[in-house]
């Protein structure tokens, strides 16, 4: 018997980005998407799901920012910072 890695299924209902242009948002939801795609598919992330069978909510600090930060590199740190937000 092959043992299969926990699904995880993530839904994002707002997304609110305050201060940044209009055309940087597809660029930001991108590297957010992209981080949470490689952490939570991480074993060691997925195990650390286990625990909790459902996550309602979740709160994070604010993201600091790097002066030259891109957009989709924000977006990546947000996704970082979420995962370390999950509790284990």
């Amino acid at each position: 018997m092959t043992h299969r890695p926990p699904r995880v299924h993530v839904t994002i209902d707002r997304l609110v980005l305050r201060g940044f242009p209009p055309e940087q948002r597809d660029a930001i939801t991108a590297g957010l998407t992209g981080e949470l795609i490689a952490q939570l598919g991480n074993p060691a992330t997925a195990q650390q799901l286990r625990a909790s069978r459902s996550l309602a909510s979740l709160r994070t600090a604010p993201v600091q920012l790097a002066a030259a930060a891109t957009p989709q590199a924000i977006g990546a740190g947000a996704g970082r910072r979420l995962v370390r937000s999950i509790p284990s």
